[in-house]
């Protein structure tokens, strides 16, 4: 169900296309004024306005084809990366050694990636100044911005990601039944293709809907330093310089647009975080019901067998009572 909200949302958004409503003051029906921007959530504006007056609500909407499919897409591009690079680690490489890289690869559980992140994208993302002249410009162009803050954000966890499906994969070789496949036979890819990918695939959608969650944290994080999902727009005036802005309206740089104003108006990013606290809390809770599931389908596969076989034996039988009956009458004709 909450997979069918996302994706409706996610396709209303990616078709929605208006112009943002302005409004600077309000004024009465004697055309005195009311109010100026930033207005507070209402009916008129339910998430309110920014400092020049522009519907928050209108930008979140502009922003969340932006957002949700680029965090569904470095989702997919984590998992299927590292699950590429688990296979010979688990399968082909020595236990010693696998053994030997899985410490070396934990400890970068103690980096914090959204530091590297910013290292890395902080030439990519913000824009420069030339000299003489007063150009602005950035480095790269859109479609490349994107692409390297998507593949950044993927390969950063490839590693660590890579070394928890390669132990996914080692504990299902374990089983008795693949000792059994073995044993009558079985290729390694005929192994792999028959019995691990099933038995690893479900968990693959879990860490699925985990990486997404995370991939939403780190654009929070990136929102924080201005650096805001397909560049930031910097004015370098020297002397009325507007704050850094976000060239698509995605949520992390609506957040970081608006945290400067948090003091004019504390409502002022609350659109923007209660929707990173619904994709959050969703991808959460699909990701605990596949949980779940996973844990009760033998269960319930065992309780449906037995209910089926209970069925059977209590099944009404046919009485043949009457045969003999008339035996009985036959044998006293006779």
């Amino acid at each position: 169900m909450i997979a069918g909200l996302i994706g409706a949302s996610l396709i209303f958004a990616i078709f929605f296309d208006s112009n943002i409503r302005q409004v600077q003051i309000l004024y009465d029906d004697d055309m005195n004024m009311i109010g100026a921007a930033p207005f507070n959530p209402s009916l008129m504006f339910p998430m309110g306005t920014d400092a020049l007056g522009y519907d928050t609500s209108m930008k979140v909407l502009q922003g969340a084809k932006f957002t949700l499919i680029s965090v569904i897409a470095i989702g997919l591009l984590r998992v299927c990366t590292a699950f590429l690079f688990a296979i010979p680690l688990a399968m082909y490489t020595p236990d010693r050694l696998r053994k030997s890289l899985e410490q070396l690869l934990s400890s970068f559980y103690f980096v914090p990636l959204t530091i590297v992140a910013v290292f890395i994208l902080t030439p990519v993302l913000w824009e420069q100044l030339r000299m003489p002249g007063w150009e602005e410009y950035f480095l790269y162009s859109y479609k490349a911005r994107v692409g390297i803050e998507i593949l950044v954000l993927t390969l950063l966890v490839v590693p660590l990601l890579g070394s928890l499906i390669a132990n996914l994969i080692v504990s299902a070789l374990k089983e008795d039944f693949i000792e059994g496949a073995k044993v009558l036979g079985a290729s390694k890819w005929r192994v792999f293709s028959k019995h691990i990918m099933p038995h690893v695939l479900p968990n693959l959608v879990i860490v699925f809907c985990q990486q997404c969650v995370q991939v939403l944290v780190i654009f929070i994080h990136l929102g924080y330093f201005k650096l805001f999902f397909g560049g930031t727009d910097v004015d370098y005036n020297p002397y009325v310089a507007d704050p850094p802005l976000s060239t698509t309206n995605e949520w992390s740089g609506l957040i970081g647009d608006y945290y400067n104003l948090l003091h004019a108006n504390p409502a002022i990013a609350l659109g923007p975080i209660i929707m990173f606290g619904i994709c959050i809390y969703a991808f959460q809770l699909m990701a605990e019901g596949f949980q779940r599931h996973l844990d009760t389908r033998n269960v319930m596969g065992m309780k449906k067998r037995k209910i089926h076989q209970n069925g059977y034996a209590d099944s009404p039988r046919i009485n043949f009572e009457f045969l003999y009956k008339r035996g009985d009458y036959i044998d006293k004709k006779l």
